[in-house]
């Protein structure tokens, strides 16, 4: 089993988290985060014109799911073909890898929580 965890910029969760249930899996687990990259923040204006403001981290959403291995490719190229672009900033997929899982209700353990 893997972690997917995909990060995107909150316009592009809706359609990100769609593009990934149509693979088949379960459920997606999506929460609001802040980060900072390499890309070069924007300045916005504040106050009356008077003052200028520089954010210190992006708004975006992480995305996280949990897949058998033979599913991870087509989830990531699922993942890239709604959120990419081609621009920067779109972005990041990290996977690892997943020693165990349990369902809590169920008491189940392994491939078939998935």
């Amino acid at each position: 089993m893997k972690k997917i965890e995909a990060i995107v910029p909150v316009p592009k969760v809706e359609a990100v988290a769609s593009a990934i249930l149509e693979t088949g899996i379960g459920g997606v687990t999506i929460y609001d985060t802040k980060g900072r990259g390499v890309m070069e923040k924007p300045v916005f204006a504040s106050g009356r014109g008077t003052g200028a403001y520089r954010p210190a981290y992006f708004s975006n959403s992480t995305i996280m799911v949990v897949a058998k291995d033979d599913m991870v490719d087509k989830i990531v190229e699922k993942i890239i073909s709604a959120a990419s672009t081609g621009a920067t900033g779109e972005g990041k997929i990290f996977i690892t890898a997943m020693a165990e899982t349990i369902d809590i209700g169920s008491k189940k353990r392994g491939d078939s929580t998935l």
